[in-house]
């Protein structure tokens, strides 16, 4: 483990702390317990995604072990992000659910608008697509390294593929936050859900690399 790794891990750490259902005290009587827990969802739903980006670096730091000038800034503009995105994170995770149950899971935050709600959402898609970005960030600089970090040809098409794993929920996040903007009030709180539809690619595209790789190598990723 590289004391970059750590610490990028304590700042992960920390990021899922502010996520917690009830941050400011403990329930003192039942029916505050009942609020607290109604946000379990959606703390579960924002753990998902900071444990998302968790390990995608963890991963990379794994592979690659660097530590150089350009892997620790990638490293702080990721943790820098997270600590921002937290949240709008946790907050369009509480009114997500919230509309989904049909107002029964407490949002804990009003929108008193359409624009307020294009604002927050456009906020969520643009820490989104500056997460993923610093990702395919992080997997073009090893990728650059390949010959001094003795990447076999195997190897630097594996790194290849992160990079374009990386970079299409960055479009696709563009195209979803235009979206927002774009349709009309009675279909915009439909978008957000299209941000689950971008975590289809991953699958998609490992099977087009393993496919890619089969011809090329002769074998699979």
């Amino acid at each position: 483990m590289t004391r970059l790794e750590t610490f990028a891990d304590a700042a992960f750490a920390f990021a899922a702390a502010l996520l917690t259902i009830s941050i400011d005290e403990v329930p003192s009587n039942y029916d505050e317990l009942i609020l607290a827990l109604q946000g379990a969802p959606a703390f579960a739903g924002g753990m998902l995604i900071i444990l998302f980006f968790w390990y995608a670096h963890q991963r990379w730091s794994d592979r690659y072990g660097l530590e150089d000038l350009p892997s620790v800034l990638l490293t702080f503009g990721l943790v820098t992000i997270v600590m921002i995105y937290v949240y709008p994170l946790k907050i369009l995770m509480q009114t997500g659910f919230a509309y989904l149950s049909g107002g029964w899971l407490a949002a804990g935050f009003e929108l008193e608008s359409f624009h307020q709600f294009r604002v927050l959402i456009s906020i969520f898609g643009a820490g989104f697509i500056l997460l993923c970005a610093i990702m395919a960030g992080l997997y073009a600089h090893a990728w650059r390294l390949r010959e001094s970090l003795g990447m076999a040809a195997e190897e630097a098409f594996d790194t290849a593929t992160e990079i374009v794993r990386w970079l299409f929920p960055v479009v696709g996040s563009l195209v979803v936050v235009a979206l927002v903007w774009l349709l009309p009030d009675e279909q915009v709180t439909l978008a957000p859900f299209l941000f689950i539809v971008l975590g289809l690619f991953g699958p998609i595209n490992d099977r087009i690399a393993d496919r890619a790789a089969r011809r090329r190598f002769g074998r699979t990723r």
